[in-house]
């Protein structure tokens, strides 16, 4: 099999090990399968959407800042659409699952040629970075449900923040396998911190004010 449907094998099949994950760790949730459902119309159309424009309208300066405007907003939307804070993390995680399963593969698809000639190690880095960019969306997601649950603009731009330097750093230091261990242990370290304590100790209980 040559590198790209390979990489878009790989992608997929690391999409659905999560999305599996995600079902099993919200089994006691009552709203899973809404959040799930919801998920398709909120994320996956507008991802589809977003795909079927011609790829010469991102071609212009800060056309992937703008990329993440659009993506940061549809997570914002859907932060207004539920009250609960535990529901919403779970919601917003949903946008970097469907993008590793579902983006990431077309993008491999679509894009032949660029991954011609890479070695399984280069392979490996590459599903590497996009498992990582769940993790990144992750953080966005707590930022939205934990900290900035009432200001929504402010959660927002900080999300937008953490999204533009994660992309920043991608473009800046490659893809690799170290690299993507540092990018890996940066993010968890934010989501840890942006963690509740109330959620640490194990309680669900809601804590907004």
């Amino acid at each position: 099999m040559s590198p790209a449907p390979t990489y878009a094998t790989m992608t997929f099949a690391a999409g659905i090990i999560l999305l599996l994950s995600w079902a099993y760790v919200t089994t006691d949730n009552p709203r899973s399968n809404k959040l799930l459902i919801k998920s398709l119309w909120l994320f996956v159309l507008p991802g589809i959407a977003i795909w079927a424009v011609p790829d010469a309208a991102f071609r212009f300066p800060l056309s992937m800042w703008v990329l993440v405007l659009v993506e940061e907003g549809l997570k914002t939307f859907a932060a207004t659409t539920e009250r609960s804070r535990a529901d919403r993390f779970w919601l917003i995680t949903l946008f970097g699952i469907w993008e590793l399963m579902l983006a990431k593969p077309m993008w491999g698809l679509a894009t032949l040629e660029t991954l011609n000639g890479w070695n399984g190690l280069q392979m490996a880095g590459l599903v590497a970075a996009g498992a990582v960019t769940v993790l990144m969306h992750t953080v966005t997601a707590a930022i939205y449900s934990f900290h900035f649950e009432k200001r929504l603009p402010a959660a927002f731009f900080v999300s937008c923040i953490v999204h533009i330097v994660f992309n920043e750093s991608v473009d800046l230091f490659g893809v690799s396998l170290p690299n993507c261990l540092i990018q890996a242990l940066v993010l968890l370290v934010l989501l840890v911190a942006l963690w509740p304590r109330a959620y640490r100790h194990g309680s669900t209980e809601e804590t907004n004010s």
